[in-house]
């Protein structure tokens, strides 16, 4: 049976459907590209926006294009919360929640040995944690160390898509991270819904899975997303003194008024991103800092956009990801007067995106003659002999070299930038 899967939305969820596509090796399924014909396809929802939602819609629309005998599975995010209008698209044969993502294997088997399969798929919302290394597609493996939220900010639906916060244990991480490494990966990406979370339930938290994965030989480590106050001084050491942990932060600012980021039921202040970014600057100054914006949050006149303006003038960060308010159905966000207009919020988001470009050329061409560690991950369309890879603060590459496979790490120096990548060659 031939099974592709389209994947939309966040790091957890690509890490999700790595899983999934490995499952389906493992059973014996031929895992084909989305634009190719199958006879079974999963599309991995996310619900951040209605863009999203949409998406989704369409792509499902899409597969039943491309195959009209096929079988077409909606899980995750947006299928846990909006159960009700996916049952009812004709191109939707199953709807499965975030809790049972690999059951959408079963229910294909079963439906094409001519068993009846319900529609309905949906469990109580709990995430999905594996609890063995599930490989990777990619040359930097992923580890999903947590998922859920118990946060209740009020542009966000995902605590209702994935249910309270879940870690896994210490004991499980590392030894998930030591199979990857085993397995040749020189970098694992340490990614969860609400990472800083990693531990409540376990009577622990990250700054001791940090250490005691430093404390031993393996892969270098970065983490994926975390909010400006979850970077305590004890992980900032850690930072500090191991050069495995990855020279890269992505942090949720979300906005940089405090009045907007009270009404997003956000618990800090705009400060506190400042002084976070100079800090990590301070100890590493060649650290790759990411920053999530939410642009048009209800409420967001003229003024409180400029305190976003001048708060990001004021931080160090590299770049910028820029999003659009969306109201969503069941969230406080969703009935707040002072709506934007979406016009305003257009022209807002293009001011960050110039801005962005501005502060990530200016990044790139900083680490002109620096020494890098280089992770090679494939070809690229300029020649055979041109890998495409990822510097330990994230810089994407071009490297020259005749002999190479994914996963390799390699010692380089960065001799120019190439529109969003930089040139580097062997030391």
């Amino acid at each position: 049976m031939r099974i592709a899967i389209k994947t939309f939305g966040c790091k957890a969820n690509s890490t999700d459907s790595d899983a999934l596509f490995l499952e389906a090796k493992k059973r014996g399924f031929e895992v084909v590209d989305e634009t190719s014909p199958a006879d079974a396809y999963v599309i991995n929802t996310c619900t951040v926006t209605e863009n999203a939602d949409r998406d989704a819609r369409h792509q499902a629309h899409r597969f039943k294009r491309q195959n009209q005998g096929a079988l077409v599975a909606m899980v995750g995010c947006y299928a846990q919360v909006a159960k009700d209008t996916l049952l009812t698209l004709p191109e939707v044969d199953f709807v499965v929640g975030t809790a049972n993502k690999f059951k959408v294997l079963d229910h294909f088997e079963k439906a094409f040995r001519n068993e009846a399969v319900e529609k309905d798929q949906v469990e109580p919302a709990k995430g999905f944690l594996p609890e063995t290394f599930p490989g990777s597609r990619h040359a930097r493996a992923t580890i999903k160390i947590q998922d859920g939220c118990n946060y209740r900010c009020s542009f966000c639906i995902i605590p209702e898509a994935r249910g309270r916060s879940r870690s896994l244990s210490l004991e499980i991480i590392e030894r998930q991270v030591q199979e990857a490494y085993r397995e040749g990966f020189r970098e694992v990406v340490l990614t969860g819904i609400h990472l800083a979370h990693y531990g409540w339930d376990q009577n622990t938290d990250l700054v001791e899975l940090m250490t005691r994965l430093l404390s031993q030989e393996g892969p270098r480590i970065r983490l994926s997303s975390l909010d400006p106050f979850e970077i305590p001084e004890a992980l900032l050491t850690l930072f500090a003194k191991h050069e495995r942990f990855c020279p890269h932060f992505h942090i949720a600012l979300q906005s940089g008024s405090d009045s907007i980021l009270s009404r997003m039921r956000r618990i800090y202040q705009a400060k506190e991103f400042v002084a976070i970014t100079h800090r990590i600057k301070a100890l590493r100054e060649n650290t790759f800092i990411g920053v999530d914006v939410i642009v048009g949050f209800p409420g967001e006149g003229e003024q409180e956009f400029q305190e976003t303006l001048d708060c990001l003038n004021s931080s160090y960060w590299t770049k910028l990801h820029v999003f659009s308010f969306s109201a969503r159905k069941g969230t406080g966000a969703a009935t707040l007067d002072n709506q934007v207009p979406d016009k305003t919020i257009s022209e807002r988001s293009e001011v960050l995106r110039l801005l962005s470009a501005a502060h990530y050329v200016k990044f790139l061409e900083s680490q002109i003659g620096k020494t890098k560690r280089v992770i090679l991950e494939r070809p690229s369309k300029k020649s055979a002999n041109v890998w495409l890879g990822h510097t330990e603060n994230y810089l994407p590459t071009y490297t020259l070299i005749s002999s190479a496979q994914p996963k390799m790490e390699i010692s380089c120096a960065v001799l120019k930038v190439d529109g969003d990548r930089v040139w580097t060659t062997l030391q």
